[in-house]
């Protein structure tokens, strides 16, 4: 199975009016991702799901990436893909949804960054930018805590080697 860690892009800052479930992509969000979308289907990206977290930003993340690679699915809403996501939580997604061949995941930092790190025994966690998406390949069935790196991309270079992410 293949996932795809997808974190959100650039959002409005935090505000004391704005609760942080509310704040939205901005602009330069917005158009980066289109952007960074159509990479990724260009990198062959074809996600069979698209589950993303329900703060408005992942959402507005996750519907970019559906328009962009033309999913004819719906995205789904999965609170367990809000801030505070883990590794245990991720495989009760991903046995959510059994014969499924890929599955992107749309979230949030540090949790990103942490599932990344696992996954691929990095020596130290890797922080992943907004608007980034590493396409990972599981390697033993119903086992998510080992994973391949196919390649991650971010808004200035695609990386296919693990060692690049703890330089």
């Amino acid at each position: 199975m293949r996932i795809y860690l997808v974190r959100h892009s650039d959002s409005v800052d935090r505000v004391p009016s704005l609760p942080d479930a509310a704040r939205y992509l901005n602009t330069r969000g917005r158009m980066s991702f289109r952007e960074m979308a159509l990479r990724f289907r260009d990198a062959g990206g074809l996600p069979t799901r698209i589950l993303t977290s329900p703060f408005v930003r992942a959402v507005q993340t996750a519907e970019i990436l559906s328009e962009a690679i033309r999913y004819d699915g719906e995205v789904v809403l999965d609170p367990r893909l809000s801030p505070g996501f883990d590794i245990a939580m991720m495989k009760a997604v991903l046995e959510d949804y059994p014969g499924e061949r890929e599955i992107a995941l749309v979230g949030h930092e540090p949790d990103l960054g942490v599932i990344l790190s696992l996954l691929l025994s990095l020596p130290q966690r890797y922080a992943m930018r907004k608007g980034a998406i590493a396409a990972l390949d599981l390697q033993i069935p119903g086992d998510p805590l080992r994973a391949g790196l196919a390649w991650l991309l971010t808004v200035d270079r695609r990386i296919e080697d693990p060692a690049m992410l703890v330089t």
